[in-house]
């Protein structure tokens, strides 16, 4: 596999953090307070204006963009070696500076993120409460059912291959291998620790897919409508591949000493673009007006 696969993959999943999810979130900046007091933003044209006028955070994320995208082209061209002059496959180098960028990214927006709410809830009073008109929420309301059939088929499918790989102890060829080094593995605490560890994402991402449907509205429903809603449940479902992924690799590792890491971490990556891809495309259902007379950008 041609490492320019790798590195369109990493690249997309970078500029879609870093450039166009910013981009975005701006928008919502000033319909979040207008949500949150009306009238106290009225009352402060001037931090709309400066809030408006703000570039410096999309700044920051274009430069971290440009940095990272061409860190990982040097590694491509070889303008850049393995750290410390390791010999390492490039492949596994590309994945390891993605997975610092990324962290980097997110760390970075996560610090930015804190920031903003904690000035919201420190200089932005709640207006009057709101009463939502509640209705029953089930996820046959935002999700097909065939798409959540093939998940619970796929997610039953996988762990009871580690059930029976574990206590047959089967190889390749399906056959009984009890003298055999995956045999002597598959009887130890280390197979049934990582077994609990797939159980435990499986049970804690359906948990989470479960809850979607029945969180609480808040001003981004209001903002977007059901598309919210049905964004957040087929993002939950998509996470539910993550332990037959993870789950996948470890299996094929052992049962039949492939080396699934390059081709798992790729797919990893591309559930993470599908599930920015689907946020990006959410749109405001009926964009808030601020009554002091400055529309807020609704369009990136």
């Amino acid at each position: 596999m041609s490492e320019w696969i790798d590195f369109a993959l990493y690249a997309t999943l970078l500029v879609l953090i870093l450039v166009f999810l910013p981009r975005h979130s701006r928008q919502f900046t000033l319909p979040t307070i207008v949500d949150r007091n009306p009238e106290w933003l009225a009352n402060h044209r001037d931090v709309a204006a400066r809030l408006e006028g703000s570039g410096w955070f999309l700044k920051a994320c274009y430069v971290w963009a440009a940095v990272s995208v061409a860190g990982l082209l040097g590694i491509v061209l070889d303008l850049i070696g393995p750290p410390l002059g390791a010999v390492t496959p490039k492949w596994e180098v590309l994945k390891d500076l993605n997975s610092t960028f990324v962290i980097g990214g997110f760390l970075g927006w996560g610090v930015c993120v804190l920031l903003w709410y904690r000035w919201l809830r420190t200089h932005v009073p709640l207006a009057a409460a709101r009463h939502a008109t509640l209705k029953p929420r089930v996820t046959s309301d935002y999700l097909a059912l065939p798409w959540r059939i093939a998940v619970e088929v796929l997610t039953a499918l996988h762990l009871g291959a580690w059930v029976v790989f574990g206590v047959l102890g089967l190889d390749g060829d399906t056959r009984s291998v009890r003298d055999a080094d995956y045999a002597r593995y598959a009887g130890d605490a280390d197979y049934w620790s990582g077994f609990a560890f797939i159980v435990a994402m499986t049970v804690g991402f359906a948990f989470l897919a479960a809850r979607m449907p029945l969180r609480r509205p808040g001003f981004a429903d209001r903002l977007f409508g059901d598309r919210l809603r049905r964004f957040e449940v087929g993002a939950a479902y998509l996470l539910r591949l993550t332990p037959v992924i993870a789950g996948g690799m470890m299996i094929s590792e052992h049962a039949y000493g492939l080396d699934p890491d390059r081709g798992g971490h790729l797919l990893l990556v591309s559930v993470m673009i599908s599930i920015l891809l689907l946020y990006l495309r959410l749109r405001p259902v009926a964009p808030p007006s601020p009554s002091f007379g400055i529309e807020p950008r609704l369009s990136a």
